[in-house]
Parts: C-alpha cells; sequence; structure tokens
C-alpha cells in the first residue's frame, strides 16, 4: 500500500473516474478529455506503532498501461501546524514512506493538522488543506463464524457455500471525528515445496494480503446509539488455501476527520454501485489538495491524519477443517524450461513481496 493498501489506490484511481456519473447511466472507463494529465495524490499520516507518514503518487487510473506507471516527482515535503517540515524521500517511484519518532523534525500528535506539498517535473505545485490528527475509539474484539453464500456452480445455479465470516465490535469516539475506516488484512501460512532451493529444504512464509480488494470499510458515528459498535459485518472469505495452515485476520482501525470520512464514503458509495435505478445519489469525490498556482486544475486524492488502533484474530482450524493447503501442489510441480517453477508459491513462497520467513510476535501455533 503505499500501504494504504494496494487496494486503496487502485479502487480511488478506478473510481474517481466515475465522479460525473448519474445514478442509473452505464459506467465509462475513459478519463475525461483534457484529465490525461491529471495525477492522484493519495496519503496520509498516522499516529500507530510505529508512526509514519506515506504518499502515493500516480497517473488517473483508465487501465491503459501507462496509467499503471508510478509517478515521479520532484519534491514532496512535509509540514505541521507548528511550523515544522521535512522533505520525505523515495526508493520507489511515485512512493514516499517515512517513520515518524523523536528523530524526526515532525511527530504524529493527536490535535495537531498537518498537509503535505507536491512539486512535479512540469512545475506544477499542489498542496493539501491541513488534516487534524484526532483521538480514536478502541476496537474491543473480533468475531468469526461459518455462513453460507449463494454462489454460481459450472452451470451457471447458486449453491450454498460455507465461507468465514469476520465481524466486529467496538468502541467510537464521536468528539471530533467525522467517521471510522477500517482495513482488513489476513496474515496466513505457506509451506512451500522447496522446488526452488539448492537443497530442496522447505520454507514457511507469513504473508500479509487485503482480505477483499472490493471492499471498503467506513461508517458514520451518528449512525450509532452509545458510541458502540456491535456485531458490525466486515468480510466474508471463501474457505481457501489461506486458511489451510492457519490465519490471522488484522484489522486496522481510524478515526477520520469529516473532510476524510466524506472522501473514503463517497468511494465507498461509487464501489457499491452496480448502474441501475436502487443506486444511492452520488457526487463528485472530494480532495483536500489544490494545484496553488492553477485552482482549476483537476486533482484528484486525499491527505489525511488518522490514530491507528490494531486488533488481531485467528481463525480456529475446527472452523476453517475443510479447507485444504496450497502445497504440495495437487498438479506435477517441477522446474520448466530456463529452470522456471510452474507452480508459484509451492516453488518458492518468498517470491510474494508481502512473505516473510519471521514468524509474526503475536502467531500462536
Amino acid at each position: 500500500m503505499i500501504n494504504l493498501s494496494d487496494k486503496l489506490l487502485l479502487k480511488s484511481f478506478f473510481l474517481m473516474m466515475l465522479m460525473t456519473v448519474s445514478c442509473i447511466d452505464p459506467i465509462d472507463f475513459d478519463v475525461p478529455a483534457g484529465l490525461a494529465n491529471s495525477i492522484v495524490l493519495q496519503g496520509r499520516v498516522v499516529k500507530g506503532d510505529p508512526s509514519f507518514v506515506e504518499l502515493g503518487v500516480s497517473r488517473l487510473f483508465d487501465f491503459s498501461p501507462e496509467s499503471r506507471q508510478p509517478v515521479s516527482v520532484r519534491k514532496v515535503t512535509f509540514f505541521d501546524d507548528n511550523n515544522n517540515e521535512m522533505l520525505l524521500e523515495t526508493r520507489t517511484p511515485g512512493s514516499y514512506k517515512q517513520i515518524l519518532d523523536n528523530t524526526t523534525p515532525i511527530q504524529a500528535t493527536i490535535g495537531t493538522g498537518y498537509r503535505i506539498r507536491v512539486e512535479t517535473f512540469d512545475n506544477r505545485i499542489y498542496e493539501s488543506q491541513s488534516d487534524i490528527l484526532a483521538t480514536s475509539g478502541r476496537p474491543v474484539s473480533l468475531d468469526v463464524a461459518v455462513t453460507q453464500v449463494l454462489v454460481p456452480d459450472s452451470r451457471g445455479n447458486f449453491e450454498p457455500e460455507d465461507q468465514i465470516k469476520l465481524s466486529i465490535d467496538s468502541d467510537i469516539e464521536n468528539s471530533g471525528s467525522g467517521g471510522i475506516y477500517w482495513e482488513v488484512n489476513t496474515v496466513y501460512r505457506v509451506t512451500d515445496d522447496g522446488i526452488n532451493d539448492p537443497d530442496g529444504i522447505e520454507k514457511t512464509c507469513y504473508l500479509n494480503k487485503t482480505a477483499n480488494v472490493n471492499q471498503i470499510y467506513v461508517l458514520d458515528p451518528g449512525d450509532l446509539a452509545g458510541g458502540k459498535v456491535e456485531d458490525f459485518e466486515l468480510t466474508v472469505t471463501p474457505l481457501d488455501f489461506r486458511f489451510g495452515e492457519g490465519l490471522y485476520y488484522e484489522v486496522r482501525q481510524y478515526s477520520l476527520s469529516q473532510g476524510a470520512f466524506k472522501y473514503w464514503n463517497s468511494i465507498n458509495i461509487l464501489s457499491e454501485r452496480e448502474g441501475n435505478m436502487f443506486d444511492g445519489p452520488v457526487g463528485e469525490i472530494p480532495t483536500n489538495f489544490e494545484n496553488i498556482n492553477d485552482p482549476e486544475d483537476a486533482i484528484f486524492g486525499y491527505f489525511f491524519a488518522a490514530q491507528e488502533d490494531i486488533i488481531r484474530k485467528r481463525v480456529d482450524a475446527e472452523l476453517a477443517s475443510t479447507a485444504r493447503t496450497l502445497c504440495p501442489s495437487p498438479n506435477p510441480c517441477f522446474a520448466g524450461p530456463g529452470g522456471n517453477c510452474i507452480c508459484g508459491l509451492c516453488c518458492d513462497c518468498l517470491i510474494d513481496p508481502s512473505a516473510t520467513l519471521i514468524k509474526p510476535a503475536y502467531w500462536i501455533d
């Protein structure tokens, strides 16, 4: 994501193109005339463990190969409301991230406002409005249970299938907060077949992935009574290989400012649209960025500040007893011409960018 995750960037790029679609119009994937050079700025400053600031820069996503490429910029400067500033460096074009601690000019502090400025190589200067880091309620518990979902079979008929439902209970801080936003990841284990290892030794990897790339999780605290969330369904996950060797759900909860909530809620509304008369009303996606030399220049994205709280839950083996392991591969797994193995993670589980051989500290077998 930028670890928003990659899901959020792709969904943001996809949905921002739909900002003028009426409630029953078909979706048009073309970038409107005059927006071909527009960029998307997606970033945040987070108070957590550790605290950090990050920004992703990309073109307006129109499914062309060019739009999938990150955008390099001349300079990225991060500010707080106490007149402190720091430059953000990058090792990957279009992606900026910096840990914030007592050695950096800026720390993540409750009640402080933060903004960011981006200077492009074609001399455009984009600056966000200040977003204030608010206090957050804390997640209380996660619950997992088996639920039945109707899924299509090979003949186009729908059959019930057991899947895992994840729900959350949480305390919500209403004062100064515009809404709640959750990121939901799965952390699971895969043991490969050792095919790419010179000695044929198997490796056990731990992978951290977005639970569902097609979902955004937001909630308006004004819809709640008593400042509590109870049994709020976050996601439903098929019982696939991810559960075969053990799986944790990892939920990150953020308390958003009113402006940031409007942004993510607008994207959420668009993500649920099906192009029919029952879709909810939709308007332009808000942004807190502006080209300081050309206010008419179209810019997309948001920079927000939030406190992060993390809660995890392991799925009991009994609930996932029908899930098979990914490896050994059910098909013959071998190194083909040029020595390339054809079985993905079963060849080498470290080929996934999120994979690590280090067992998470919270993982209990």
